[in-house]
């Protein structure tokens, strides 16, 4: 590696989207070095990386101090908190520690990801958190590229079993109503762009999205795919509270409302490369072949 390679801390190396990050990084064409954040550096994952050429650091954004010597070797950051595990104050509380380290340390480049419309003001406390550290980033004038991911294709991970064993696919969503989505690998690889051409992207956000789909046309990707006669149901969203819980039901109530802004055609002249469809990320992920499973939340999983 060249003196010259750029050095990328990235948050949440070991898991969904900071995994996903840490891979295209190693695969670009850019030269960078890399530097994966974790609690734990002894870990199967954190080892896995380290053998692959991945500087494994120890930290945790609960503690500002322990991020600082990390963050002052690296040119730039990619920062990804995760609601789901922490709560809506914590989450804040870990994103505005590794902001403030990060304008500390003088970073060249500030890669948050966080939701996609989070800037909107829509009431939904895990979008609304995602604005609440992005706003205090702004107030740090980092030298910030916003990504914004709308919903994930894994989340689809968490209804296997119903679509095939029961032919359902079932969310609270109206009739008519699209729901654009995304892949976490495309999170990673836009990132990577992004890490490669601060001149370019610094100063910019971008909501990601790959696909958009009403739950029929869903179901009907699902039926092509997994060759299961798949039925869309909506799911009143009065029941829909008892069975999704309250964040994901006021998710859905937003989606039917307002929804998401993606550009996917802007994205793609953007970025360089297409977004994958869902009827891509379901035959790369082996739903041909899928035999249902037990999941927790694939909702939950995408975020970490």
């Amino acid at each position: 590696m060249s003196a010259d390679a750029r050095s990328v801390l990235v948050t949440g190396a070991t898991g969904n989207q900071g995994g996903a990050v840490v891979e295209h990084l190693l695969a670009s064409d850019a030269e960078f070095d890399v530097r994966g954040l974790t609690r734990d550096a002894s870990g199967d994952r954190a080892r896995e990386l380290a053998d692959r050429g991945v500087t494994m650091v120890e930290g945790d954004l609960n503690d500002k101090e322990s991020l600082r010597p990390h963050v002052a070797d690296a040119d730039a950051v990619f920062a990804v908190t995760n609601f789901w595990t922490q709560g809506y104050d914590a989450q804040v509380q870990q994103g505005k520690n590794v902001a403030e380290v990060a304008a500390d340390e003088g970073v060249d480049q500030f890669v948050f990801s966080g939701v996609g419309s989070h800037e909107r003001d829509t009431g939904i406390p895990h979008f609304d958190s995602a604005w609440d550290i992005e706003q205090h980033a702004q107030d740090l004038d980092l030298p910030m590229t916003v990504l914004q991911p709308v919903f994930f294709f894994q989340n689809f991970e968490a209804f296997a079993e119903d679509v095939v064993d029961d032919g359902q696919i079932a969310l609270p969503l109206a009739e008519g109503v699209s729901l654009q989505m995304v892949d976490v690998d495309d999170v990673g690889r836009a990132a990577a762009v992004a890490l490669a051409d601060p001149d370019e992207f610094v100063g910019e956000r971008f909501e990601l999205a790959g696909d958009e789909l009403t739950l029929e046309e869903t179901a009907d990707v699902l039926s092509e795919v997994t060759g299961v006669d798949v039925d869309a149901y909506h799911v009143p969203i009065e029941d829909a509270y008892e069975s999704f819980g309250e964040e994901f039901t006021v998710m859905c109530e937003w989606f039917n409302e307002v929804g998401y802004d993606a550009d996917v055609d802007a994205l793609e002249e953007r970025f360089g490369f297409e977004f994958r469809t869902l009827e891509g990320y379901l035959r790369e992920s082996g739903w041909e072949d899928k035999d249902g499973m037990a999941a927790v939340p694939g909702w939950v999983k995408a975020m970490q």
